[in-house]
């Protein structure tokens, strides 16, 4: 039977002790963040406004019988923060395969949605994953149904998983590097379109790390910024701010009276 054929069935309805809980992000989480910690807090407060959230989609593992969060990873989180020794949950039975699609759909129409990247790892993650006979896991049709992703994308990723194998490399988890590593291998260059996914992507991942925090220290203390960036950039600093000196001036630098001033 295909995983396309198999599907979960709610078991019940009912308050689960957050205790009692299990959350697997390597599995079911197709973020790149598992938590948002500003969603998280606004989660909360409605909590605590109003008592309760949407129930959280708890699969009921049939080998270990564990509560595992499908979709709910900051509704549980949120619970947790607003001091609630439970949460309301609609707990489903069914194969992991079917699980993992219940988790990406809910996932992709959550208000907190999925960004375009998220959702080509999480074509790529289902492409790598493949039956104890060897055959692929998910059809093409599936894939791209789920994730929305092309047919034809879905193909190349699995033409990529083929020849990264052939090769005796290892598989990434995310579709760019994945790409890059067959590139790498077959000794081509990135075309500039590569490289600005690569930069855009690793952008985002700094900017979701570390991007709120600067930009609220910013306005509250601004030479706390500078001195981060001074003992961690050292030398670059000054390379960097010639560069945004240059004629493009993109951040209006040359507009600033004490800007040959500044301490790096």
């Amino acid at each position: 039977m295909t995983a396309e054929k198999q599907e979960l069935t709610i078991f019940k309805r009912q308050k689960v002790k957050l205790a009692e809980i299990h959350t697997r992000p390597e599995i079911f989480q197709y973020r790149e963040m598992e938590y948002d910690t500003h969603h998280v807090e606004e989660l909360k407060d409605t909590i605590l406004s109003k008592g309760a959230l949407d129930r959280i989609d708890l699969w009921r593992d049939p080998e270990t019988a564990e509560l595992v969060v499908l979709d709910g990873h900051h509704r549980v989180r949120a619970y947790a923060r607003a001091g609630k020794p439970s949460a309301p949950a609609i707990i489903y039975e069914g194969p992991e395969e079917a699980a993992r699609l219940h988790a990406l759909k809910e996932n992709s129409k959550a208000r907190l949605q999925m960004t375009p990247t998220e959702k080509s790892n999480a074509a790529w993650r289902l492409v790598c994953l493949v039956k104890t006979s060897g055959g692929y896991l998910y059809s093409k049709q599936m894939v791209a149904r789920h994730t929305g992703a092309s047919e034809r994308t879905v193909a190349t990723m699995r033409s990529t998983r083929r020849k990264l194998l052939e090769a005796d490399q290892d598989l990434p988890d995310a579709w760019w590097a994945a790409l890059a590593a067959l590139k790498d291998h077959e000794g081509k260059e990135l075309t500039e379109d590569d490289r600005e996914a690569v930069i855009e992507e690793r952008t985002r991942r700094l900017d979701e790390k570390v991007g709120k925090e600067i930009a609220v220290m910013s306005e509250i203390q601004p030479e706390a910024v500078m001195r981060m960036l001074e003992r961690r950039l050292g030398w670059k600093l000054r390379q960097w701010a010639d560069y945004w000196r240059s004629e493009d001036d993109p951040f209006g630098l040359d507009e600033l009276d004490d800007v040959e001033n500044l301490e790096f």
